[in-house]
């Protein structure tokens, strides 16, 4: 399953829904890629594809400060559904490759 390309989220978060996009690649056998939402752009950290399993990390800028933010899901297709977990707990999210 690749999990490369551009990805939109969708998350409920303190800050109302967001929608920030998940840009991931692949080049010479490792993956990077950003997060891209309303507070700017982070860079993904920790990546590890396993399957159809994502996760990742990201120091996310929010109107508090930087907040550390992981991220767990599964992909189906161009369908991904997990959850992220802040200092304030743990949240499901969604999205769609673009």
């Amino acid at each position: 399953m690749s999990v490369t390309g551009n990805w939109r989220l969708s998350m409920d978060t303190p800050f109302g829904v967001q929608t920030p996009l998940l840009a991931i690649k692949l080049e010479s056998g490792a993956y990077s890629g950003t997060l891209t939402g309303e507070s700017g752009e982070a860079s993904i950290e920790e990546i590890k594809v396993e399957e159809a399993s994502l996760s990742f990390r990201a120091e996310i800028a929010t109107p508090m400060g930087s907040v550390p933010v992981s991220f767990r899901a599964k992909i189906e297709g161009n369908v991904l559904s997990g959850t992220y977990k802040t200092l304030m707990g743990v949240t499901e999210f969604s999205g769609v490759r673009e």
